[in-house]
């Protein structure tokens, strides 16, 4: 019984070696011509805020949209995780303008974060802009918290 079951898996595996023919003239490797054009958006996540203690900081977002409206609709092109130990993002992205989506939280209690700009304890500060990337290049770009 048992060398009837491996000749039929060793004959249902010769049956389907055809199908994967890895060596298809059919389907050449892709010419670069033919690839879609991509740069770099290289992305600073910077903020400097007085009256709050650095380590009561942390960033929260960042997010691109590729257009104004849909960035204020909360439809993103795409999203990272953002980190303390991180400052430079980048994204490899179709050339065109997108529009940029930051924030950053205030941890502190009290009034600290209020007199720093924040709506409160726990509040988010918002950073939001234009940015254009270019067909293979490098855009670099700093956020800009007001």
């Amino acid at each position: 019984m048992k060398t009837y079951s491996r000749f039929f898996l060793l004959v249902l595996l010769l049956a389907a070696l055809p199908a994967c023919n890895i060596t298809d003239p059919d389907d050449p490797e892709p010419d670069p011509s033919e690839l879609t054009p991509m740069g770099t958006l290289d992305m600073a996540f910077v903020y400097r805020f007085q009256g709050v203690p650095a380590t009561r900081l942390k960033k929260v977002d960042l997010c691109l949209a590729e257009t104004a409206d849909n960035l204020y609709r909360g439809i993103f092109f795409v999203c990272t995780n953002v980190s303390e130990a991180i400052t430079h993002y980048q994204f490899r992205l179709p050339p065109g303008e997108y529009y940029y989506y930051a924030t950053v939280v205030c941890l502190c209690e009290g009034d600290s974060c209020k007199y720093s700009g924040f709506p409160g304890q726990n509040g988010l500060q918002v950073a939001g802009g234009k940015v254009e990337v270019l067909d293979d290049q490098i855009t670099k770009f700093t956020t800009q918290f007001h």
